[in-house]
């Protein structure tokens, strides 16, 4: 034994006999990269089979055109999702709900409808404006269900049909629209900041009998001539000001037009006892434009309450469980109401009392790191040109070969299938950050829509995945088009891959939603076989205006069953 431990010694002995520097630093290497191997080795946000195939496609197809694909929410054999599955107070687990529409999302937020989880009637949503630069507004619930019952009280009183909703994102934008669905009119939701002729032509193409509108954001005198049967108009007011009188008719209008301030409809009756009808009748259809620029041509749709409640309950679905809106969250809508994706995702954030942030500064293009410095959002919906001007206005500001190299690792780690979290590594040499909400770090949530057809703001696989970086957040990239409520399809929350598509061009737009299933219809151009799959991209479902519609462009099916342009 003793020699045993002598011949041990003097093989220690003959080893640190030459020992150097070198052998220093190839022990300190070696040891070093096994501690970085462990610390690597971690598991992937969501198992890659799940990302190898995305949608579900059917096992039979017609000819002339692709299999159907659809969500694995709803495979084939299955119903689609139609509707947001409200459950009234004290209905039992297991049943299954009815399909619901604004009024219901609006009870919800009142908590007259309680949410499923703590079913108490106690809990509310919470609704917030910004105006301006300072001037934050937290708006209390019983208030803003007054406005709704008195402006849509005047509203049907006057005989009200299909009113005109042209305001940036306000709560009073919010209280017309839900107040439709009460008392029983249609809202016309027309994009803002419209040419004043174009607006005109707008209103008298709607067949709209009411207006609500900034004060002083068009000319009546004009309105009346273009538009002839307008017979209300509505002006909101800014609380500066309201010291001026508005309900002015210019000379000439006569009787033709009455006008109306809103403050003032509401001031006249805030000690009264107004309550919300409790109708439970079909509510009227909500009115979209679809317009990919000022100057070009609108396309008037009109989506029934099912095709809403439908689009939303299939985004809160397409979530997973512990990533979907909660009361914790906050979101700010960075993209205009008029744009249904937008809409459907408050009305997701409000179903799941969720607080929402308004800013009138919203809509295509916007600056995010000015409409969000006086909030901490953790879910923000934007267009596909604010993401891309917040990528580009980023990406310049990495200049320094340290930032580089921090951005390739956590490039590296998505590509990993892991949303980079902070480190030492990243505390030593920090990735440069785009500077969104008043706290940085808090976003989870991005997403970003697309209107279909629109080539001239790409987004790419590498440019979401450098958004990710740049935001700590994860990005869902979807797919919208004019006669399909919410989006067409998304990418999955976990789907962080790079290099699936040309830096050129588009990324792909994950699965349909499981409110609607999507085929590819052979063209000249394109025809599916059996070894490829291209064609007329072709649209149907419950969040489909119509049921069914054609994009007028043409995609495909990749191989990981993922929609995208050809």
């Amino acid at each position: 034994m003793a020699s045993v431990v002598e011949q041990l010694d003097a093989q220690i002995a003959q080893l640190l006999s030459g020992w150097n520097t070198l052998s220093t630093i190839l022990v300190v290497g070696i040891v070093g990269f096994i501690g970085w191997v462990i610390y690597d080795t971690q598991d992937a946000d969501t198992h890659p089979l799940l990302l190898a195939r995305q949608a579900q496609a059917s096992y039979v197809r017609q000819p002339g055109e692709s299999a159907s694909y659809r969500s694995p929410e709803t495979p084939h054999g299955y119903p689609l999702r139609t509707g947001l599955a409200v459950k009234p107070p004290g209905a039992p687990m297991y049943s299954a709900g009815k399909d619901g529409d604004l009024r219901d999302i609006w009870r919800r937020v009142t908590g007259e409808i309680p949410l499923e989880k703590n079913a108490t009637p106690d809990g509310t949503g919470k609704i917030i404006t910004v105006f301006g630069k300072q001037d934050i507004t937290e708006h209390k619930i019983p208030d803003i269900t007054k406005e709704i019952a008195i402006i849509g009280k005047h509203l049907q009183d006057h005989g009200a049909k299909r009113v005109a909703i042209y305001l940036p994102n306000s709560v009073e934008f919010l209280a017309a629209l839900f107040a439709g669905a009460f008392y029983g009119f249609s809202p016309i939701l027309i994009p803002y900041n419209q040419p004043h002729p174009t607006l005109i032509e707008l209103l008298a193409r709607t067949n709209a009998d009411s207006l609500i509108a900034e004060a002083g954001s068009l000319p009546l005198a004009d309105v009346t001539r273009g538009a002839a049967g307008l017979r209300q108009v509505i002006w909101t007011v800014e609380k500066t000001s309201r010291h001026m009188d508005w309900n002015e008719v210019p000379e000439g209008i006569g009787g033709k037009l009455d006008v109306s301030v809103w403050h003032e409809l509401v001031q006249d009756h805030k000690n009264g006892s107004i309550e919300l009808p409790q109708n439970s009748g079909k509510a009227p259809n909500v009115v979209f434009l679809w317009q990919q620029g000022i100057t070009k041509s609108v396309e008037i749709v009109e989506f029934t309450q099912q095709n809403l409640s439908a689009a939303t309950g299939a985004l809160i679905s397409a979530l997973p469980a512990h990533q979907r809106f909660s009361p914790s969250d906050t979101l700010l809508p960075a993209d205009l109401f008029t744009h249904s994706y937008a809409l459907t995702l408050t009305l997701a954030a409000l179903f799941s009392h969720s607080t929402v942030v308004i800013n009138s500064v919203a809509g295509p293009g916007v600056d995010l790191t000015l409409a969000s410095r006086l909030v901490s959002p953790t879910i923000i919906v934007v267009s596909a040109e604010t993401a891309a001007k917040l990528h580009n206005t980023t990406t310049e500001t990495i200049t320094g070969a340290l930032k580089k190299f921090a951005h390739y690792l956590e490039s590296r780690m998505l590509a990993s299938g892991r949303l980079p979290t902070d480190s030492l590594f990243t505390r030593l040499n920090a990735p440069v950050r785009a500077s969104v909400g008043a706290t940085p770090g808090k976003l989870r949530l991005l997403f970003v829509s697309e209107r279909v057809g629109q080539d001239d703001t790409p987004l790419s696989s590498d440019d979401l995945s450098d958004l990710r970086i740049y935001t700590k957040a994860r990005v869902i990239y979807a797919l919208t088009a004019a006669k399909v409520a919410g989006a067409v399809a998304q990418t999955y929350i976990y789907d962080y891959r790079r290099g699936t598509t040309p830096a050129s061009k588009h990324s792909h737009f994950g699965v349909p939603l499981s409110c609607l299933e999507v085929k590819l219809k052979d063209n000249a151009a394109h025809k599916t076989t059996d070894e490829h799959v291209a064609g007329e991209v072709i649209v149907a479902g419950s969040s489909v205006a119509g049921g069914e519609t054609s994009l007028g462009v043409n995609g495909t099916f990749r191989e990981d069953h993922t929609l995208a342009y050809i």
